[in-house]
């Protein structure tokens, strides 16, 4: 599962979860760039060669303890034998936001409050149609500064941004060296208006800069050097505001709460408000965010026939350096309110009234920090064949790391500490007569997180296998070409799930200590001691043991293929907080401990079509997963209320109360239990009386039995090629999950904020007292009753998207030949380009509901050449 939640420049990366979620925190898959554990945020997908994903046990046991979630292997380009091949790609893009939510304009906004203040029994006499009338009219010009009708998005928000990448990478070499080189560049627009308005930059934007250079030198015919480096820099621009702060407040501000600006282009603002969209973004300052990620791999692989045939040694060595440098430069600006009497004409008569002072100079803080990686593995490889039938291959690899982190905030001292992992682990395939293949695999794991004793973990792992295709039986068969059994059963340990050094207990000094010893002689205690947190020296490896069986089918010399799995993982030992030990105890920061068992299954497969008809050349793959999980147990107090407890529960799973609908009339109110939430009037949302005491309360709430990310994804890849034309499309679709439609940006009129458009067609009114409506009734203020977290909130989340489409032509060789060129292709290609979802208000795949920067739609041309 790749789940994407934001689009702003620079900070738009990806969260990757493979086979659902076994453990409770620490989803992420270990990520692998070249064999060497790093982060693929930055990469130029032209330096990619292949992705793999590894999955069960046995396949990911090499790892060791960084496996346990599964492995990703990325592979950089590198050089073949040849003359060199130089490679241009230039692409252009245009980026729009899209499935962002909509809200109502000042006159349906307002008319909508003097529906909700009669619901409440409220005085409603001001928002006559004359008044509200005044928010459409602008006849007169005072009346858009007076009754002022923003819409925010479309004021401060482009309604697209460009984009330009580039990429120039040459690569050959010879026998004995071979060489890849890439330069990469990418422009990165950003969405907000009026960064032209100062004499600096307030949009979201980034340029980035990409080196990668692969080196393979044959030094004897038994000894190779390898040797990667890679370079990224980031230069990042961005408001002072943060994504989060600016697309909330331009979805709560209310169209009629302030004009733009004022008539002399000052920052309008009200007493007891929130500030103004506009005075955030533009003229709050700026930030600036510098960083520059060097990664190197030197490595040497040394054959030893003259021990023995098959016999290799391979060693490296990894060495990443990161330094990133924050710029804040915040700015304090005035506000003023604009008086003026309605009837006049003249903007120049009116007055201001300053409600905030700011100096409006640029204020300057630097946050400056960054991380240092080594790594080294050394590996014994034997590969070799015995008698045509016996294949042996056997690998054992040592590895350590040693990692710090440079920061200079508070807990700068525990992070610069060196962080040290090491391991050794081994692997042994034996396959007979290209039949039967079995596989054993170990590691032996050590991790600093853990107290001397318990430090080190053994985790086994094997697998077998039954090619049947290479049976007497089937070896001759024209229909099936490949049938492949496996299975497989392994125990993977996880050792970063919980902060470190958590088997220590810290202590803090200072004031906030809670207590002070003696009085010196200027009248000031002396600072005591306290225990922040407490260590637990009994905490050890989390386990996960894996069971996976499956099996691969090809037909027709490889025109229909399929694979598929079925999978169960128990993770047991899970490391967590404790949340059994009671507060009487007077332990403020809880200890870590192993307590937690949570079991996830599920199946996954994968079916391709190939066929070529002449100049056609067709292929359609489907592929479909499935991730259930279920918490067998949890470190948690013993609930008279089983549903409140997570035992039985699954991860991500929504809490809070059931809602019935909503309530017809007040013959429904009164034959309910009494909910204590607040006033209730038929409308409001009506709740399940789950302990059966008579009573809504905060004891009704519990798991709901509905969890927040999708169980199921599915994909649909089609690719079409005609001669010189070629076509790629890519639907993905997600169903099983929900997502929370709550907070001021979807309850109307919560702390004053904006009303979706949605509500002024699906929500209950008196004239149409709907049980089932979409809304419940409008209320003029917060409705505590309404704004509980519940099913009623829940909305599915399924999707069915086109994801990518791309069409390409390549020109006749003949044709490029005659300009120096050997290749040419022209491509155009849309990225997010159409949702199927009942989730019509903001994106369905944003596992944040509203989020803040929003998923970007782009429309792409580019060009491809190559000599």
């Amino acid at each position: 599962v790749t789940i994407q939640n934001s689009g702003e420049p620079g900070a738009d990366g990806s969260a990757i979860y493979i086979r659902g979620f076994g453990t409770y925190q620490g989803k992420s898959p270990l990520i692998l760039v070249d064999g060497i554990e790093n982060s693929i945020d930055g990469i130029d997908a032209n330096d990619v060669e292949t992705v793999s994903i590894l999955k069960d046990a046995a396949a990911t046991a090499v790892y060791g303890m960084k496996g346990a979630n599964g492995v990703v292997l990325v592979t950089t380009k590198r050089g073949k034998t040849g003359k060199p091949v130089i490679s241009l790609t230039t692409q252009t893009a245009a980026q729009q936001p899209f499935n962002m939510p909509k809200y109502l304009d000042s006159y349906d906004a307002l008319s909508l409050f003097r529906e909700a203040l009669n619901n409440d029994g409220l005085n409603a006499n001001l928002y006559t149609d004359e008044y509200l009338n005044k928010f459409r009219d602008r006849s007169n010009p005072t009346y858009q500064y007076l009754y002022p009708n923003v819409d925010w998005t479309k004021e401060l928000i482009k309604p697209y941004s460009m984009m330009t990448q580039g990429n120039l990478n040459v690569s050959g070499g010879s026998s004995t060296a071979r060489y890849f080189v890439s330069l990469g560049y990418l422009n990165q627009g950003g969405l907000y208006k009026y960064d032209d308005l100062n004499a600096y930059n307030i949009n979201a934007a980034m340029n980035k800069y990409n080196f990668r250079s692969n080196i393979d030198v044959d030094i004897t015919p038994l000894l190779k050097l390898e040797l990667n480096l890679s370079d990224i820099v980031r230069d990042r621009n961005y408001p002072n505001e943060t994504a989060g702060g600016i697309w909330n407040q331009l979805r709560t501000t209310p169209s009629y709460l302030y004009p733009l600006t004022n008539p002399n282009g000052s920052v309008p603002g009200q007493k007891d408000s929130p500030p103004s969209p506009y005075g955030r973004l533009t003229q709050y300052g700026y930030g600036r965010f510098f960083e520059n990620t060097l990664s190197s791999i030197v490595g040497f692989t040394l054959k030893l026939p003259f021990v023995t045939e098959g016999l290799s040694f391979r060693t490296r060595f990894a060495y990443d350096a990161q330094n990133y440098r924050n710029i804040f430069r915040q700015r304090n600006y005035s506000t003023y309110r604009f008086i003026i009497d309605e009837n006049e004409t003249d903007l120049s008569k009116g007055r201001y009234q300053e409600l905030t002072t700011g100096d409006g100079l640029l204020g300057f803080r630097v946050d400056a920090n960054g991380s240092r990686k080594s790594t080294l593995e050394a590996y014994l490889n034997y590969d070799r064949t015995f008698a045509q039938k016996h294949a042996i291959s056997a690998v054992v690899r040592y590895n350590q790391s040693e990692s710090f982190q440079a920061t200079n905030t508070d807990d700068g001292a525990i992070a610069a500490l060196p962080y040290k992992q090491l391991g050794l682990v081994g692997r042994a395939n034996y396959a007979y007569d290209r039949r039967y293949v079995a596989e054993f695999d170990a590691g032996y794991n050590g991790s600093e997180n853990f107290m001397k004793g318990r430090r080190m973990g053994f985790f086994p792992a094997a697998s077998l296998g039954w090619i049947a295709s290479n049976e007497h039986f089937l070896k001759n068969s024209k229909i099936i070409t490949l049938l492949k059994f496996r299975g497989s059963y392994g125990i993977v340990g996880v050792d970063n799930s919980v902060g470190r050094f958590a088997y220590l207990s810290t202590w803090q000094t200072g004031n906030g200590s809670g207590y002070q010893f003696g009085s010196a002689a200027d009248g000031n205690g002396y600072p005591g001691a306290q225990e922040s947190a407490t260590g637990n020296s009994f905490l050890t490896w989390e386990k996960s043991k894996k069971a996976n069986i499956g099996a691969d089918l090809e037909l027709f010399q490889g025109e229909i293929a399929f694979t598929g799995d079925i999978f169960k993982e128990r993770r047991s030992q899970i490391l967590t907080t404790a949340t059994i030990i009671p507060d009487v105890s007077g332990v403020q920061n809880l200890p870590a401990i192993n307590a937690g068992i949570v079991d996830n299954k599920g199946f996954e497969g994968e079916i391709t079509w190939r066929k070529r008809f002449g100049n056609h050349n067709l292929m359609v793959r489907g592929s479909y997963s499935y991730a259930t999980n279920r918490i067998q147990y949890a470190a948690e107090p013993v609930y008279a209320l089983a549903y409140r407890g997570l035992k039985g529960t699954q991860i991500n799973e929504a809490y809070g109360l059931t809602a019935l609908g909503l309530f017809k009339d007040d013959a429904d109110i009164a034959a309910s239990p009494t909910q204590q939430f607040g006033a209730v009037r038929p409308g409001d949302i009506k709740y399940l009386d789950r302990n059966g005491d008579g009573v809504i309360n905060s004891q009704d709430e519990g798991y709901l039995g509905q969890v927040t990310t999708p169980k199921s994804i599915m994909g649909l890849t089609l690719s079409y090629t005609y001669k010189n034309f070629d076509i790629n499309v890519l639907f993905q679709g997600a169903t099983g999950g929900k997502l929370w439609l709550t907070g001021t940006s979807a309850w109307a009129f919560s702390s004053n904020s904006s009303v979706l458009a949605d509500y002024l067609t699906g929500r209950w009114t008196t004239d149409n007292p709907n049980p089932n409506a979409k809304w419940p009734r409008l209320s003029s203020s917060n409705n505590v009753n309404n704004n509980q977290n519940s099913t009623f909130w829940l909305r599915s989340s399924n999707y069915l998207r086109l994801k990518n489409a791309e069409l390409g032509y390549t020109f006749p060789k003949a044709w490029v030949k005659r300009i120096g060129l050997s290749n040419i292709r022209m491509f155009a290609s849309g990225t997010n380009i159409y949702t199927w979802s009942k989730m019509n208000i903001f994106d369905p795949e944003r596992t944040n509901g509203f989020g803040d920067y929003p998923q970007m739609r782009v429309i792409n041309l580019g060009l491809n050449a190559s000599m």
